[in-house]
């Protein structure tokens, strides 16, 4: 899985786990509905860094279930791939596209986020982007 922020704890079933967490919130929503005659869908804040989604996601798996990816489009710039937060640096905080410019090995954009997703077949419908403002 993803560790996401350091010292989090993490396990190798954590991908797994999340896909059949997805798939129970999703059968539960299934059968309230028919109880009520609605259609709920299921939502998820999802990560931009193409590395945690391919650690911590199975995307060609999770979007049988999810409706919607609130993908977090802010907060680009920092060190490395923990993307820390570095008080006497400046960069976009939610560039379109990667600055070629940027003294990081790893670049964050828009772009890359997306593609981290509709590579993998997610219809980009499915997707939205949180952006700061």
């Amino acid at each position: 899985g993803s560790e996401g922020h350091p010292g989090n704890h993490f396990a190798a079933a954590d991908k797994d786990n999340l896909t059949a967490l997805l798939a129970e919130f999703q059968n539960q929503l299934d059968a309230y509905g028919a109880t009520t005659g609605k259609r709920y869908q299921l939502h998820a804040f999802t990560p931009a860094d193409p590395a945690k989604v391919a650690a911590g996601w199975d995307v060609t798996k999770v979007f049988n279930y999810l409706d919607v990816a609130n993908v977090q489009g802010y907060d680009f710039h920092g060190s490395g791939s923990d993307n820390s937060w570095e008080p006497n640096r400046t960069g976009h905080q939610a560039n379109l596209y990667a600055d070629p410019a940027d003294p990081y090995n790893f670049h964050f954009s828009v772009e890359a986020a997306i593609n981290a997703y509709t590579s993998q077949g997610v219809n980009p419908r499915k997707l939205t982007l949180g952006l700061a403002f």
